[in-house]
Protein backbone atom coordinates (compact mmCIF):
# COMPACT_ATOMS: atom_id res chain seq x y z
CA UNK A 1 0.00 0.00 0.00
CA UNK A 2 1.68 3.76 -0.80
CA UNK A 3 1.42 6.73 1.51
CA UNK A 4 -1.08 8.19 -0.89
CA UNK A 5 -3.67 5.53 -0.12
CA UNK A 6 -2.94 5.45 3.25
CA UNK A 7 -3.83 8.85 4.13
CA UNK A 8 -6.64 8.78 1.63
CA UNK A 9 -7.94 5.43 3.58
CA UNK A 10 -6.95 7.60 6.97
CA UNK A 11 -9.23 10.39 6.11
CA UNK A 12 -12.29 8.38 5.55
CA UNK A 13 -11.52 6.07 8.75
CA UNK A 14 -11.11 8.73 10.65
CA UNK A 15 -14.49 11.00 9.87
CA UNK A 16 -15.96 7.06 10.24
CA UNK A 17 -15.01 6.77 13.66
CA UNK A 18 -15.86 10.59 14.65
CA UNK A 19 -19.44 9.85 12.92
CA UNK A 20 -19.80 6.82 14.69
CA UNK A 21 -19.08 8.29 18.04
CA UNK A 22 -21.60 11.26 17.70
CA UNK A 23 -24.62 9.17 16.37
CA UNK A 24 -24.60 5.94 18.41
CA UNK A 25 -26.22 6.89 21.93
CA UNK A 26 -24.28 5.97 25.01
CA UNK A 27 -24.30 2.14 25.83
CA UNK A 28 -25.14 0.24 29.07
CA UNK A 29 -21.99 -0.26 30.01
CA UNK A 30 -20.99 2.99 29.04
CA UNK A 31 -23.50 4.72 31.26
CA UNK A 32 -22.36 2.35 34.06
CA UNK A 33 -18.98 3.82 34.42
CA UNK A 34 -19.76 6.72 33.82
CA UNK A 35 -21.91 7.13 37.11
CA UNK A 36 -20.05 4.49 39.25
CA UNK A 37 -16.40 3.55 38.08
CA UNK A 38 -13.73 4.88 40.80
CA UNK A 39 -10.66 3.71 38.59
CA UNK A 40 -9.31 5.25 35.51
CA UNK A 41 -12.41 5.10 33.80
CA UNK A 42 -14.14 7.50 35.37
CA UNK A 43 -11.39 10.40 34.73
CA UNK A 44 -11.55 9.15 31.21
CA UNK A 45 -15.47 9.49 30.52
CA UNK A 46 -15.53 12.93 32.82
CA UNK A 47 -12.03 14.42 31.05
CA UNK A 48 -14.05 16.47 28.47
CA UNK A 49 -17.47 16.95 30.17
CA UNK A 50 -19.49 19.05 28.77
CA UNK A 51 -17.47 20.03 25.93
CA UNK A 52 -19.75 19.05 23.57
CA UNK A 53 -22.76 18.76 24.27
CA UNK A 54 -23.05 15.56 22.77
CA UNK A 55 -21.92 11.85 23.88
CA UNK A 56 -18.44 12.85 22.29
CA UNK A 57 -17.95 14.11 25.89
CA UNK A 58 -18.00 10.84 27.11
CA UNK A 59 -16.04 9.08 24.44
CA UNK A 60 -13.65 11.76 23.17
CA UNK A 61 -10.67 10.20 25.34
CA UNK A 62 -11.00 6.89 23.79
CA UNK A 63 -10.91 7.89 20.65
CA UNK A 64 -7.93 9.95 20.70
CA UNK A 65 -6.17 6.93 21.93
CA UNK A 66 -7.54 4.71 19.21
CA UNK A 67 -6.26 7.23 17.17
CA UNK A 68 -2.70 6.89 18.79
CA UNK A 69 -2.94 3.34 18.32
CA UNK A 70 -2.62 3.60 14.96
CA UNK A 71 0.68 5.81 15.23
CA UNK A 72 1.72 3.35 17.56
CA UNK A 73 1.33 0.63 15.75
CA UNK A 74 2.58 1.83 12.92
CA UNK A 75 5.54 2.84 14.47
CA UNK A 76 6.38 -0.83 15.95
CA UNK A 77 5.49 -2.69 12.58
CA UNK A 78 8.45 -0.98 11.19
CA UNK A 79 10.68 -3.38 13.20
CA UNK A 80 8.88 -6.07 11.27
CA UNK A 81 9.30 -5.16 7.66
CA UNK A 82 11.75 -3.37 5.77
CA UNK A 83 9.25 -1.49 3.34
CA UNK A 84 7.58 1.20 4.80
CA UNK A 85 4.55 0.31 2.15
CA UNK A 86 3.94 -3.20 3.88
CA UNK A 87 3.73 -1.08 7.64
CA UNK A 88 1.33 0.63 6.04
CA UNK A 89 -1.04 -2.40 4.92
CA UNK A 90 -0.35 -3.93 8.20
CA UNK A 91 -1.46 -0.74 10.18
CA UNK A 92 -5.01 -0.77 7.63
CA UNK A 93 -5.63 -4.14 8.85
CA UNK A 94 -4.88 -3.39 11.89
CA UNK A 95 -7.20 -0.37 12.14
CA UNK A 96 -9.94 -2.54 10.27
CA UNK A 97 -10.36 -5.01 13.43
CA UNK A 98 -13.35 -4.82 14.68
CA UNK A 99 -12.30 -5.18 17.85
CA UNK A 100 -10.40 -2.14 17.11
CA UNK A 101 -12.78 0.28 15.78
CA UNK A 102 -15.14 -0.63 18.84
CA UNK A 103 -12.15 -0.04 21.33
CA UNK A 104 -11.85 3.47 19.76
CA UNK A 105 -15.63 4.35 19.84
CA UNK A 106 -16.79 2.94 22.70
CA UNK A 107 -16.02 3.90 26.57
CA UNK A 108 -13.53 0.70 27.25
CA UNK A 109 -10.24 0.53 29.52
CA UNK A 110 -9.01 -2.14 26.88
CA UNK A 111 -8.19 0.86 24.42
CA UNK A 112 -5.89 2.36 27.00
CA UNK A 113 -4.01 -1.45 27.44
CA UNK A 114 -3.63 -1.56 24.19
CA UNK A 115 -1.16 1.81 23.94
CA UNK A 116 0.56 0.92 26.76
CA UNK A 117 1.51 -2.55 25.12
CA UNK A 118 2.62 -1.18 21.76
CA UNK A 119 4.62 1.70 23.97
CA UNK A 120 6.08 -1.40 26.29
CA UNK A 121 7.13 -3.11 22.50
CA UNK A 122 8.66 -0.08 21.14
CA UNK A 123 10.77 0.49 24.09
CA UNK A 124 11.82 -2.55 24.52
CA UNK A 125 12.52 -3.01 20.65
CA UNK A 126 14.77 0.61 21.23
CA UNK A 127 16.32 -1.07 24.19
CA UNK A 128 15.01 2.13 26.41
CA UNK A 129 14.63 0.56 29.99
CA UNK A 130 13.10 3.23 31.74
CA UNK A 131 10.10 3.33 29.28
CA UNK A 132 9.54 0.01 30.10
CA UNK A 133 9.89 0.27 33.71
CA UNK A 134 7.00 3.49 33.12
CA UNK A 135 4.93 1.27 30.87
CA UNK A 136 4.87 -1.34 33.05
CA UNK A 137 4.24 0.81 36.36
CA UNK A 138 1.16 2.10 34.56
CA UNK A 139 -0.27 -1.05 33.24
CA UNK A 140 -0.05 -2.45 37.17
CA UNK A 141 -2.18 0.65 38.10
CA UNK A 142 -4.53 0.89 35.25
CA UNK A 143 -5.13 -2.56 34.45
CA UNK A 144 -6.43 -4.71 36.78
CA UNK A 145 -5.42 -7.99 34.62
CA UNK A 146 -2.16 -6.77 34.08
CA UNK A 147 -0.95 -10.15 35.56
CA UNK A 148 -1.57 -11.92 32.41
CA UNK A 149 0.73 -9.11 30.66
CA UNK A 150 3.68 -10.02 33.55
CA UNK A 151 3.26 -13.50 33.16
CA UNK A 152 4.22 -13.25 29.86
CA UNK A 153 7.02 -10.69 30.46
CA UNK A 154 8.44 -13.55 32.88
CA UNK A 155 8.11 -16.23 30.33
CA UNK A 156 9.56 -14.89 27.92
CA UNK A 157 12.80 -13.14 29.57
CA UNK A 158 13.60 -16.65 30.89
CA UNK A 159 14.10 -18.15 27.60
CA UNK A 160 15.63 -15.62 26.76
CA UNK A 161 18.26 -14.94 29.68
CA UNK A 162 17.01 -11.64 30.41
CA UNK A 163 17.29 -11.47 33.98
CA UNK A 164 16.68 -7.50 34.80
CA UNK A 165 13.35 -8.20 32.84
CA UNK A 166 12.64 -11.04 34.35
CA UNK A 167 12.93 -9.64 38.03
CA UNK A 168 10.99 -6.78 37.48
CA UNK A 169 8.50 -9.00 35.77
CA UNK A 170 8.30 -11.37 38.84
CA UNK A 171 7.99 -8.67 41.14
CA UNK A 172 5.32 -6.92 39.64
CA UNK A 173 3.16 -10.36 39.14
CA UNK A 174 3.49 -10.87 42.41
CA UNK A 175 2.62 -7.00 43.34
CA UNK A 176 -0.37 -7.70 40.83
CA UNK A 177 -1.38 -10.81 42.71
CA UNK A 178 -1.51 -9.37 45.88
CA UNK A 179 -2.94 -6.42 46.22
CA UNK A 180 -4.15 -5.51 42.23
CA UNK A 181 -5.70 -8.75 40.61
CA UNK A 182 -9.17 -8.86 39.52
CA UNK A 183 -8.78 -11.85 37.20
CA UNK A 184 -10.11 -14.81 39.67
CA UNK A 185 -10.23 -18.55 39.19
CA UNK A 186 -13.04 -20.14 40.94
CA UNK A 187 -15.99 -22.00 40.73
CA UNK A 188 -16.63 -25.40 38.68
CA UNK A 189 -16.10 -25.82 35.02
CA UNK A 190 -18.64 -24.18 33.01
CA UNK A 191 -17.16 -25.02 29.46
CA UNK A 192 -17.30 -21.37 28.01
CA UNK A 193 -14.82 -22.23 25.34
CA UNK A 194 -17.22 -22.20 22.34
CA UNK A 195 -18.48 -18.48 23.53
CA UNK A 196 -14.89 -17.22 24.05
CA UNK A 197 -13.68 -18.45 20.26
CA UNK A 198 -17.34 -16.61 19.24
CA UNK A 199 -15.97 -13.64 21.20
CA UNK A 200 -12.58 -14.25 19.23
CA UNK A 201 -14.13 -14.15 16.14
CA UNK A 202 -16.15 -11.04 16.58
CA UNK A 203 -13.03 -9.46 18.00
CA UNK A 204 -11.01 -10.02 14.32
CA UNK A 205 -13.81 -11.06 12.10
CA UNK A 206 -14.33 -14.76 10.93
CA UNK A 207 -11.67 -15.61 8.57
CA UNK A 208 -8.90 -12.98 10.13
CA UNK A 209 -9.30 -14.70 13.26
CA UNK A 210 -8.95 -18.03 11.79
CA UNK A 211 -5.23 -16.99 9.89
CA UNK A 212 -4.62 -15.41 13.05
CA UNK A 213 -4.55 -18.45 14.90
CA UNK A 214 -2.73 -20.46 12.17
CA UNK A 215 -0.15 -17.53 12.21
CA UNK A 216 0.55 -18.13 16.12
CA UNK A 217 0.53 -21.90 15.83
CA UNK A 218 2.90 -21.54 12.52
CA UNK A 219 5.12 -19.26 14.40
CA UNK A 220 4.98 -21.77 17.72
CA UNK A 221 6.51 -24.81 15.43
CA UNK A 222 8.60 -23.08 12.94
CA UNK A 223 9.84 -20.02 13.64
CA UNK A 224 11.57 -17.36 15.60
CA UNK A 225 10.07 -16.45 18.46
CA UNK A 226 9.82 -12.83 19.91
CA UNK A 227 8.72 -10.65 22.71
CA UNK A 228 5.10 -9.94 20.53
CA UNK A 229 4.09 -13.39 19.87
CA UNK A 230 5.36 -14.64 23.49
CA UNK A 231 2.73 -11.86 24.87
CA UNK A 232 0.30 -12.74 22.61
CA UNK A 233 0.56 -16.26 22.85
CA UNK A 234 0.71 -16.69 26.49
CA UNK A 235 -2.43 -14.70 26.69
CA UNK A 236 -4.44 -16.50 24.36
CA UNK A 237 -3.63 -19.54 25.47
CA UNK A 238 -4.61 -18.33 29.49
CA UNK A 239 -7.77 -17.11 28.25
CA UNK A 240 -8.79 -21.01 26.24
CA UNK A 241 -7.34 -22.65 29.83
CA UNK A 242 -9.87 -20.39 31.89
CA UNK A 243 -12.35 -20.55 29.41
CA UNK A 244 -13.12 -24.31 30.30
CA UNK A 245 -13.80 -24.02 33.62
CA UNK A 246 -15.34 -20.35 33.44
CA UNK A 247 -16.99 -17.24 31.54
CA UNK A 248 -13.45 -14.92 30.37
CA UNK A 249 -13.99 -11.19 30.34
CA UNK A 250 -12.79 -10.06 27.31
CA UNK A 251 -11.03 -6.80 27.52
CA UNK A 252 -8.82 -8.55 30.20
CA UNK A 253 -6.99 -10.42 27.13
CA UNK A 254 -8.17 -8.89 23.93
CA UNK A 255 -5.76 -5.76 24.26
CA UNK A 256 -2.73 -8.48 24.83
CA UNK A 257 -4.07 -10.55 21.90
CA UNK A 258 -4.66 -8.27 19.32
CA UNK A 259 -1.80 -5.96 19.20
CA UNK A 260 0.08 -9.21 17.58
CA UNK A 261 -1.70 -8.68 14.25
CA UNK A 262 1.47 -7.78 13.02
CA UNK A 263 2.85 -11.36 13.12
CA UNK A 264 -0.11 -12.68 10.86
CA UNK A 265 0.84 -9.90 8.02
CA UNK A 266 4.55 -11.33 8.72
CA UNK A 267 3.52 -14.73 8.16
CA UNK A 268 1.97 -14.43 5.22
CA UNK A 269 4.38 -11.97 3.50
CA UNK A 270 7.24 -15.32 4.34
CA UNK A 271 4.67 -17.41 3.11
CA UNK A 272 3.84 -15.64 0.13
CA UNK A 273 7.34 -14.20 -0.96
CA UNK A 274 8.85 -18.02 -0.74
CA UNK A 275 7.01 -19.07 -3.75
CA UNK A 276 7.87 -18.03 -7.54
CA UNK A 277 5.25 -15.38 -9.25
CA UNK A 278 3.01 -17.84 -11.26
CA UNK A 279 2.23 -20.07 -7.72
CA UNK A 280 1.16 -16.69 -5.41
CA UNK A 281 -2.05 -15.98 -7.21
CA UNK A 282 -4.00 -18.40 -4.74
CA UNK A 283 -2.03 -16.50 -1.96
CA UNK A 284 -3.11 -13.13 -2.98
CA UNK A 285 -6.44 -14.18 -3.66
CA UNK A 286 -7.11 -15.35 -0.43
CA UNK A 287 -5.37 -12.36 1.03
CA UNK A 288 -7.83 -10.01 -1.30
CA UNK A 289 -10.75 -12.08 -0.20
CA UNK A 290 -9.64 -11.32 3.79
CA UNK A 291 -9.40 -7.84 3.16
CA UNK A 292 -12.74 -7.57 1.93
CA UNK A 293 -13.90 -9.41 4.51
CA UNK A 294 -12.66 -6.86 7.39
CA UNK A 295 -14.03 -4.01 4.89
CA UNK A 296 -17.38 -5.44 5.15
CA UNK A 297 -17.62 -5.96 8.81
CA UNK A 298 -16.28 -2.43 9.70
CA UNK A 299 -19.00 -1.10 6.84
CA UNK A 300 -21.71 -3.46 9.28
CA UNK A 301 -20.48 -1.45 12.45
CA UNK A 302 -20.11 1.97 11.07
CA UNK A 303 -23.14 1.95 8.96
CA UNK A 304 -25.30 -0.26 11.57
CA UNK A 305 -28.21 2.15 11.60
CA UNK A 306 -28.78 1.10 8.04
CA UNK A 307 -29.66 -2.70 8.72
CA UNK A 308 -32.19 -1.73 11.50
CA UNK A 309 -34.80 -1.89 8.30
CA UNK A 310 -34.01 -5.40 8.25
CA UNK A 311 -35.47 -6.59 11.08
CA UNK A 312 -39.40 -6.71 12.03
CA UNK A 313 -38.22 -7.45 15.62
CA UNK A 314 -35.60 -4.51 16.18
CA UNK A 315 -33.98 -5.94 19.46
CA UNK A 316 -32.32 -9.02 17.32
CA UNK A 317 -30.02 -6.11 15.95
CA UNK A 318 -26.24 -5.89 17.55
CA UNK A 319 -26.93 -2.26 18.41
CA UNK A 320 -30.39 -2.49 20.20
CA UNK A 321 -29.07 -2.09 23.96
CA UNK A 322 -27.80 1.41 22.61
CA UNK A 323 -30.49 2.38 20.43
CA UNK A 324 -34.16 1.31 23.01
CA UNK A 325 -33.28 3.64 25.95
CA UNK A 326 -32.62 6.57 23.54
CA UNK A 327 -35.98 5.47 21.68
CA UNK A 328 -37.62 6.02 24.90
CA UNK A 329 -35.98 9.12 25.86
CA UNK A 330 -37.26 10.86 23.04
CA UNK A 331 -41.10 9.04 23.57
CA UNK A 332 -40.75 10.63 27.32
CA UNK A 333 -39.57 14.05 25.99
CA UNK A 334 -42.71 14.49 23.58
CA UNK A 335 -44.83 13.94 26.43
CA UNK A 336 -42.69 15.94 28.69
CA UNK A 337 -42.07 13.45 31.08
CA UNK A 338 -38.72 14.07 33.29
CA UNK A 339 -38.71 10.46 35.01
CA UNK A 340 -39.23 6.74 33.73
CA UNK A 341 -38.51 3.70 36.18
CA UNK A 342 -36.54 0.46 34.82
CA UNK A 343 -35.76 -2.95 36.61
CA UNK A 344 -32.49 -3.19 34.69
CA UNK A 345 -29.61 -0.66 36.49
CA UNK A 346 -27.38 -0.33 33.69
CA UNK A 347 -31.07 0.80 31.56
CA UNK A 348 -31.24 3.41 34.08
CA UNK A 349 -28.35 4.96 33.83
CA UNK A 350 -28.65 5.29 29.89
CA UNK A 351 -31.96 7.15 30.52
CA UNK A 352 -30.22 9.36 33.30
CA UNK A 353 -27.48 10.74 31.16
CA UNK A 354 -30.41 12.48 28.59
CA UNK A 355 -32.13 13.78 31.92
CA UNK A 356 -34.31 11.16 32.83
CA UNK A 357 -34.32 10.41 36.52
CA UNK A 358 -36.19 7.73 38.12
CA UNK A 359 -39.67 8.02 38.68
CA UNK A 360 -39.42 8.05 42.92
CA UNK A 361 -43.30 7.59 43.74
CA UNK A 362 -44.04 4.90 40.79
CA UNK A 363 -43.32 1.78 39.18
CA UNK A 364 -43.07 1.66 35.28
CA UNK A 365 -42.83 -1.84 33.75
CA UNK A 366 -38.94 -2.57 32.30
CA UNK A 367 -38.37 -1.52 28.47
CA UNK A 368 -36.08 -4.48 28.36
CA UNK A 369 -37.04 -7.94 28.47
Amino acid sequence: MTKTKFLLFLFFYITALFYVTITLPIGPHEAMAYYTDTKSLYYLTHFSKDWFGSVLDVRLPFLLFGLLNMALFFRMSRAYFSKEEESYLATMIFALLPGIITSAILVNIAVVVITLVLSFIIFYEKKQQIGQVIVMILLLLIHDASIIFFIALVIFSAFKRDIQLFMFAMILSIISLLYFNELTINGKPKGEFLELFGLYVALFSPLVFIYFFYALYRILVRERKDILWYISFIAFVLSIVLSLRQQVIMTDFAPYVIVSVVLMVVSYHRTLYIRLPQFQKGYRLGFKIVISSLVLSAFVIIFHQLFFCFFKDKSKHFAYAFYEPYWKVLELHQIEQNCYTVERKKVQYQLKYYGIEECRDSIVPKIHK
